[in-house]
């Protein structure tokens, strides 16, 4: 990798999926890029750490990197749940830190590339940013591809309203076999609890938009859910983020945004991981042919849309949102009913 210099045809800020995938793609190009990542380490990252079937496949993610793969869904409602199988439906859970170690294999080569850790973007102009308070980089493209409080999508002046926040705890046990999700709307609105197997640990957590439920109170409904369910989470770490999922736009003329900072992530589900690979490649694409059709991002509104669609449907059903989630789990029993709302929401 290039050392650091003052001028690069392209700055990528942030070194998580989204930044990485772009920089994999422009790596070997006639272009000279620098990504700058405010964490002095690149990987870890609260997240529950869930990729669906179509990122593995697309993206050829190799199953050693993989902490647990999951061909069954268990899907609980209060009244009753399912085990569901289904190849369409195969999930698997990751860490992070083995996900960045395997896309910053990819650019180890990469004599285009340059990557600076511990770099905090303190200011950004129309052509350069500065670092740290006192270093300049000049660019001719800027990816904004750091998460949900992204400093360039705050610079392009781009509202962020539609914001989820997940809470988890991480419990080093390997007690839970199971992938679970678990639809209980007097706790979690229209959205879910889940537990998610890692190797050693476990994810177990729940997400909600806060205009529908507001932190403090998906906090005590998550506690008293953990009570009634019996899980100890006495040895466990707890977390939360934000998930950003309010998409108005990716290009604006050189300034490009990708993952969360995009808002390309998943409202009902909060899935980011496939997004992030998805719109961090689409982005190098349009920069390296500025006549490009990202036919994948295309395709990465219309699942967007369809999901907010439906979930704009749940929502409006307020106390009915549970008889809601217990016909849909109901209606999962068939085959046929699984595989086609698998494939327009997922």
């Amino acid at each position: 990798m290039e050392t650091p210099s003052d001028d690069y045809d392209v700055i990528i800020i942030g070194a998580g999926p989204a930044g990485l995938s772009c920089a994999a793609r422009l790596s070997g190009s006639n272009l000279k890029v620098l990504i700058l990542e405010q964490k002095d380490t690149i990987g870890p990252k609260v997240c529950a750490g869930g990729l669906t079937r179509k990122g593995l496949i697309q993206f050829e993610i190799p199953e050693k990197i993989l902490d647990c793969s999951f061909k069954k869904i268990s899907l609980h409602t209060p009244l009753f749940g399912i085990e569901k199988e289904d190849a369409a439906v195969m999930i698997a859970t990751i860490d992070r830190k083995m996900l960045a170690d395997w896309q910053l294999d990819k650019l180890k080569n990469a004599k285009n590339v340059t990557i600076m850790t511990g770099c905090k973007v303190t200011e950004i102009s129309k052509d350069s940013v500065s670092v740290n308070g006192s270093s300049h980089f000049r660019y001719k493209h800027l990816v904004g591809a750091d998460g949900s409080f992204s400093s360039v999508r705050r610079y392009l002046g781009i509202k962020t309203e539609q914001i989820a926040i997940a809470i988890q705890y991480i419990i080093p046990t390997e007690k839970y076999e199971k992938l679970e999700i678990f639809f209980d709307s007097r706790l979690f609105a229209a959205w879910y609890a889940w537990i998610f197997p890692h190797k050693g640990y476990v994810s177990i957590g729940c997400m909600c938009d806060t205009r529908h439920l507001s932190a403090k109170k998906l906090q005590a409904n998550f506690h008293k859910w953990l009570q009634e369910k019996d899980i100890d989470v006495s040895d466990g770490t707890y977390q939360g983020y934000a998930i950003n999922y309010d998409y108005r736009g990716y290009r604006f003329d050189n300034i490009f945004l990708a993952g969360d900072a995009a808002g390309f992530a998943s409202g009902p589900t909060g899935e980011g991981i496939y997004p992030a690979l998805v719109s961090g490649t689409a982005v190098a694409k349009t920069i390296m042919n500025a006549n490009y059709e990202a036919k994948e991002i295309a395709e990465l509104l219309q699942t967007k849309k369809i999901q907010n669609k439906a979930m704009d449907v749940i929502i409006k059903m307020g106390p009915l949102q549970n008889a809601f989630f217990i016909l849909l789990v109901q209606a999962l029993r068939n085959r046929r009913v699984a595989s086609r709302i698998v494939r327009s929401v997922l």
